[in-house]
């Protein structure tokens, strides 16, 4: 079938309600649901158990699962695990709780184990909705359990939830059903549109309960039929989904229905009278039985990555450091958690760029104004305490205070903050990124900036560095600056010290450097993203379920 709703998808709908059970944990439909994942191998015997002693004593689900878990240990593990997460409820996010659900429940392994179309489709299910719970935190200052829950609940009660991933439609050895809607934008070999019969396409029209009138209405109003022009737009676009060969198909006769069905007038405007004439056929075989049906095997071909045409700095960084680290992180999507050392570079930056566009717009903030800024942009997330998070947060105002009294300059124009670009590499290449902050030097050349919250490093060099090498090449594109590339000086600004490490590069570095994006480009289109085990594997996000983190 088509792409349907994100939230009803069944790997989605599972944590949803776990989040339902830490926002209520009487709901026992949502424990239900969770009891009953394979994960945790519960038998549907011991899930009876537990419902006919909370029906016995007139008590929630989860309390029978707290009463019961001696008798019944399969359950003790969940029972366990929410009260674990319950007790994480007012200092972490929806979205983090979440995440430890996935990781502890060992659904997040589960989920990197691709063998089927199945599998690749619910792993970018859960990454969409995780790209989702993180959207809602951006946009809200509330992100806590109880709120996203009722967002969520609110969104599928309207029918607001987006659609599932569809990566895959078009490109499966399979038969796909779908709705000429859902098809917008595909293409498949071969396309069957059934149905093409008067009263069922074009259909009859719905007229309005109760119609506005026409004076009332600002829009200019469609001449004609409009409902029977969006019927032929459908059609259109159906017949247009093909490639190779194309089927129109209807019936003479529907249910138990005895009045013979005409064929819709849309397949006689698209191929003429006179030869639907020469190929209309009568089937008069036995109708198939659903008993002579045999399903054949799931198909077992992982669904292969999709050519590269986008590349960040961070995607490149990845696939050097570990293919498979890529794999993780750009195919499949998990979701990582919120770290603090993440959280509380994000918030410096944040605070930057808004300090910056006082500045651009003429104004003359002061070091009270940094810090103010810096405390409306603080948030208490990914800290594993509230001392860390105090004494982080305090670090802050002494980093933002030295920067005042040491790296502001009034007299630099600021052209840009947040910059971001996309440039052409090649025909079937486009390098996008961001950076934190250009400025116009009173000798005229243009310094890009990158931020970075801790200490220089004392053996970085700055002259060979591949991001600054990445900025630069973008500062030349017409689209962008359009400098010459002996007018740029690339610098490092690190926050621990207030040091700043700058350099140049050579047309010849940047053109260095083209050719290796093309190059690893190439090499991500056909590897088959096997791990290389190395120092950086103590720091990885997904050390947990990764065989080579030994």
């Amino acid at each position: 079938m088509g792409p349907g709703q994100l939230f009803k998808q069944p790997e989605v709908k599972d944590i949803i309600a776990y989040l339902k059970v830490l926002y209520d944990i009487h709901d026992s439909i949502a424990m239900y649901r969770v009891l009953s994942m394979d994960i945790f191998k519960i038998s549907p015997r011991d899930v009876a158990e537990i419902v006919s002693y909370a029906k016995q004593h007139a008590i929630s689900i989860f309390s029978a699962c707290e009463e019961q878990q001696e008798q019944i240990p399969t359950v003790k593990p969940v029972v366990s695990m929410i009260h674990k997460h319950l007790s994480l409820i007012k200092k972490e996010t929806a979205g983090q709780i979440a995440y430890f659900f996935l990781q502890e429940s060992g659904l997040l392994k589960q989920f990197t184990t691709i063998d089927t179309v199945k599998d690749q489709h619910r792993a970018e299910n859960i990454a969409a909705f995780f790209d989702k719970l993180k959207t809602y935190e951006v946009d809200h200052e509330d992100a806590s359990i109880f709120r996203v829950v009722d967002w969520l609940d609110l969104s599928m009660e309207l029918g607001e939830s987006p659609r599932a991933a569809n990566s895959d439609w078009g490109d499966i050895n399979a038969v796909n059903i779908l709705t000429i809607h859902s098809a917008k934008g595909l293409e498949f070999p071969v396309v069957f549109l059934v149905n093409l019969v008067n009263a069922r396409f074009p259909t009859n029209e719905r007229h309005e309960q109760i119609p506005i009138p026409d004076s009332l209405v600002k829009e200019i109003l469609p001449v004609g039929d409009y409902h029977l022009e969006e019927e032929r737009r459908l059609f259109y676009v159906g017949m247009t989904r093909t490639r190779d060969v194309l089927y129109l198909t209807g019936a003479q006769f529907y249910g138990d229905g005895k009045r013979e069905k005409k064929l819709s007038p849309f397949i006689e405007e698209a191929i003429g009278n006179q030869i639907i004439q020469s190929i209309t056929k009568t089937v008069n075989e036995k109708q198939l039985f659903l008993i002579d049906w045999k399903q054949e095997k799931e198909l077992q071909k992982k669904i292969t990555t999709p050519p590269v045409s986008y590349l960040w700095y961070t995607h490149i960084e990845s696939f050097r450091r570990c293919p498979l680290q890529y794999k993780y992180r750009y195919v499949i999507k998990i979701p990582v958690p919120t770290s603090a050392v993440l959280g509380f570079g994000d918030i410096v930056h944040r605070t930057m760029q808004e300090f910056y566009l006082q500045v651009m717009k003429g104004e003359h903030p002061t070091k009270e104004t940094l810090l103010t800024i810096y405390e409306n942009k603080w948030k208490s997330n990914g800290f594993m305490s509230k001392a860390y998070e105090r004494d982080m947060k305090q670090h802050g105002v002494e980093l933002l205070t030295q920067y005042f009294e040491k790296g502001y300059d009034p007299k630099t124009k600021t052209l840009a903050v947040e910059q971001g670009f996309k440039i052409k590499i090649s025909k079937d290449i486009t390098l996008g990124g961001r950076i934190d902050r250009v400025d116009r030097k009173q000798d005229g050349s243009l310094e890009i900036i990158d931020y970075k919250t801790g200490a220089a490093p004392k053996k970085r060099d700055v002259s060979e560095d591949f991001q600054l090498s990445l900025y630069a090449l973008a500062a030349t594109d017409k689209g962008v600056f359009g400098e010459k590339p002996e007018n740029i000086i690339v610098s490092f600004y690190f926050f621990e010290g207030q040091e700043r490490m700058s350099g140049t590069r050579s047309k010849e570095q940047l053109e260095k450097v083209k050719k290796e994006i093309l190059e690893t480009a190439q090499h991500i289109g056909v590897s088959e993203f096997h791990p290389t085990p190395g120092m950086y594997c103590a720091f990885c996000e997904f050390r947990l379920i990764c065989e080579a983190w030994k």
